[in-house]
């Protein structure tokens, strides 16, 4: 379980972007955070991965105070966050064997781990290419391909109309309910998106967000 309480996380002496934030998140269920940029969803994000530290409150992930959390060993939590990073100047395939590397994967199952994710998100044809020369939708479907070689048990993703082509969203959002449902393990997930209708069919609840703080909820049927 996920679990904030009276969370604060500021920039700055004179912003907050997240203001007074009480959250319970279960285990396995579909969260979408709803709202305009600049509403606090990102940070929320953020927070949740380790990535920045609150300012006032406790934020627990499995009933452990987030600072304590060792997130190479105690939580399997992948983040497709809107601004990945990669080696921009070495290939896809350079880049996921990378990751199965810090993940202390045995190096003779690489080949066939990475030559599977790839065919799974239907970008083998981008395994020799370098990073740097992908389009940004592309680079998405490597993000998501290289979270799909590990199992995992939190999966947050940011901005999922991060293109407002029909097309290239549709494809996209596809991917993603791919990399939900992989492993056939019932994932926490968490999205975040602009409008409610971008995570329609996705997720069981819907959480407002205006200026930093959450304004309502709304259950709904992910599937």
């Amino acid at each position: 379980m996920i679990e904030l309480k009276n969370v604060c996380l500021g920039y700055n002496k004179e912003y907050l972007a997240l203001c007074n934030i009480n959250l319970k998140i279960e285990d396995g269920e579909r969260v979408a955070l709803v709202g305009e940029e600049g509403s606090g969803k990102t940070a929320l994000l953020r927070l949740i991965a380790g990535l920045d530290k609150h300012k006032e409150g406790e934020v627990f992930l499995n009933g452990t105070s987030i600072e304590k959390v060792d997130f190479l060993n105690d939580v399997h939590l992948g983040y497709l966050s809107s601004k990945a990073v990669f080696f921009e100047n070495k290939t896809v395939e350079k880049n996921l064997a990378w990751a199965l590397k810090v993940h202390k994967v045995p190096k003779p199952e690489w080949k066939e781990k990475i030559d599977f994710v790839l065919s799974e998100f239907k970008i083998s044809h981008l395994k020799k290419e370098r990073v740097v020369r992908l389009s940004k939708s592309d680079r998405r479907l490597v993000q998501m391909a290289r979270l799909a070689l590990r199992p995992l048990d939190i999966l947050l993703c940011d901005d999922i109309e991060m293109n407002k082509d029909e097309r290239t969203f549709l494809t996209l959002n596809t991917a993603l309910r791919k990399l939900i449902d992989m492993d056939n393990k019932d994932k926490t997930v968490i999205l975040t998106c602009c409008n409610p209708k971008s995570c329609k069919g996705i997720v069981s609840r819907k959480i407002k967000m205006v200026s930093g703080s959450i304004e309502a909820e709304e259950k709904s049927e992910s599937k």
